[in-house]
C-alpha cells in the first residue's frame, strides 16, 4: 500500500508539472517582444538603429523606414529627441539614391519615413551622414530584404477555385488562349484546303496541256494521212489517163 501511494504522489506531481509548463508556454509569447530584423550601430555614445517598421517588408506595400536614436551604451541608454536635425539620411538601392524625410513617431527617439518598396532582388541601404549631439556620423546600414506578397497571400491568386473573383483573370486568359488555338487550327485547315485546290488546278492544267498536245499531234497525223491519200489519188489518176506506149 505505501508503494502504491508513493506512485500516486509521483503521478500527481508530474501532472502538476505538465500543467505549469503548458501555462508558461501559453503565457510567455504574450510577454515576449518578437525579435526584429533591425540593425544597430554604435557611434561613440550614440546608438542608431535602422530597419522597416512593418516586417516582413513586402514589395508594393506601404511601409516605413524606421530610424531610432539613443544616447548611451548597453542597457543604460536614453532616447534622443530631435536627433535627425543635422542628419542627411537618403535611401540607396544599387546605384539609385532617394532623399527621404523623417517625422517623429509616437515613441520617443524613433523616426519614420513612408515608402513603398518596389524591388525584390538587391539590398536596401540607409545612408547616415551628419552629426547627432556633436557626434560625427558617416556610415551605411543595410536593412532587411524585401519579400514577395505570395509569402503571406491567401488564397493563392493563381488557384483554381471558381468561387473567387481573383480567378476571373486566369479563366479569361484560358478562354482567349483556347480561342487563339482554335483560330490557328482553322487557319491551318484553310491553308491546307487552299494548297489542295492549288494542286488540283495545277493537275487540271497539266492534263489540259497534255490533251492539247495530243490533239495537235492527232490533228497533224490526220493531216498527214489526208495528204497521203490525196497524193496517192493524184498519182493513180495520172496513171489512169496516161496513154499506153
Amino acid at each position: 500500500m505505501p508503494m502504491r501511494a508513493s506512485a500516486v504522489t509521483v503521478l500527481a506531481f508530474l501532472l502538476l508539472l505538465t500543467v505549469l509548463l503548458a501555462s508558461a508556454i501559453i503565457i510567455l509569447p504574450s510577454n515576449t517582444k518578437l525579435a526584429s530584423a533591425h540593425v544597430t550601430k554604435q557611434f561613440g555614445n550614440i546608438q542608431v538603429e535602422a530597419g522597416w517598421s512593418n516586417e516582413p517588408p513586402l514589395v508594393g506595400e506601404m511601409n516605413n523606414i524606421l530610424v531610432e536614436v539613443r544616447n548611451g551604451t548597453g542597457d543604460n541608454v536614453t532616447a534622443v529627441r530631435n536627433a535627425l536635425a543635422n542628419m542627411d539620411i537618403p535611401l540607396k538601392y544599387g546605384g539609385l539614391t532617394k532623399p527621404i524625410d523623417f517625422e517623429p513617431s509616437e515613441e520617443e527617439g524613433q523616426y519614420l519615413s513612408p515608402i513603398i518598396p518596389t524591388r525584390l532582388a538587391g539590398p536596401y541601404v540607409v545612408v547616415l551622414k551628419g552629426n547627432i549631439q556633436g557626434q560625427s556620423i558617416d556610415d551605411e546600414i543595410q536593412i532587411e530584404d524585401v519579400e514577395g506578397k505570395e509569402k503571406l497571400s491567401f488564397p493563392d491568386t493563381t488557384g483554381t477555385d471558381s468561387g473567387t473573383s481573383n480567378n476571373i483573370g486566369p479563366r479569361i486568359e484560358g478562354i482567349v488562349s483556347q480561342l487563339a488555338n482554335d483560330i490557328d487550327s482553322a487557319k491551318g485547315s484553310s491553308d491546307t484546303l487552299t494548297k489542295s485546290m492549288v494542286d488540283m488546278q495545277k493537275a487540271i492544267q497539266d492534263v489540259k496541256a497534255a490533251a492539247d498536245r495530243s490533239y495537235m499531234i492527232g490533228v497533224a497525223g490526220i493531216g498527214a494521212g489526208v495528204a497521203g491519200i490525196v497524193i496517192a489519188a493524184i498519182s493513180l489518176s495520172r496513171k489512169a489517163f496516161q496513154p499506153n506506149l
